[in-house]
């Protein structure tokens, strides 16, 4: 009889016992959790605000940063531009009075197109032409900065040249009409230093004339 009701090795449990312990696990363990993940929740909205503050506070840095740097840039690119426009213009004026023209290369322009020959003449203009026979000529300072930039860093050092040359030319000329006008002093004392002293007593005899013709004209 005993062995009868005994239960057999590895049968497992009756439905109900596992039903039960399987609510009391839940009881036990899920609810915390619940809770946990609750207070998690409120955690994260209190992390979204807190990021959303950051976020519109260093936006708002940003924009003010922005806002002044694109002023300063405003005043740099007007400033520029007159710079630019006024040393092209003087530029033009000595071109045109040295009457000299130079050939730029193209690889040290930044130009995109196919250029094969770059000119800056004495109008102070900027031709290019190009590979395609195609040809485009405007006044320097009309170009992007970098263009002209470029350019001038090309002209100057030869524009130097060109100036010391003409220099050397006015230095000859100088000292050429020094010489004659030194040469041509002597001559003055030489010859017409006695007609002045002629002249100057026939001068002299006529003002004696005129004092003796006056009263008997008065008369």
């Amino acid at each position: 009889m005993e062995e009868k009701n005994a239960k057999p090795k590895g049968e497992s449990p009756p439905k109900e016992e596992t039903a039960q312990k399987e609510a009391a696990e839940e009881a036990h363990f899920f609810h915390p959790v619940q809770l946990s993940e609750g207070n998690e929740e409120i955690l994260d909205e209190k992390e979204i605000e807190k990021s959303r503050t950051e976020i519109e506070q260093k936006l708002q840095e940003f924009l003010r940063s922005i806002s002044e740097e694109t002023l300063q840039l405003s005043e740099f690119l007007m400033e520029e531009s007159k710079l630019m426009n006024e040393l092209c213009i003087s530029l033009k004026q000595i071109l045109k009075k040295l009457n000299v023209s130079f050939d730029i290369p193209p690889n040290n322009v930044p130009i995109r197109k196919n250029v094969k020959k770059i000119i800056l003449n004495e109008e102070g203009h900027l031709i290019l032409v190009y590979e395609k026979g195609e040809v485009n000529s405007a006044f320097l300072a009309e170009y992007p900065p970098e263009i002209v930039m470029a350019a001038l860093w090309v002209v100057m050092p030869e524009l130097a040249k060109v100036v010391m040359l003409y220099r050397k030319k006015i230095s000859t000329r100088v000292n050429f009409f020094g010489k004659v006008k030194k040469e041509l002093k002597s001559v003055v004392k030489a010859i017409v230093g006695k007609e002045s002293t002629a002249d100057s007593s026939d001068e002299q005899t006529m003002d004696a004339v005129k004092d003796s013709v006056k009263p008997e004209d008065q008369s």
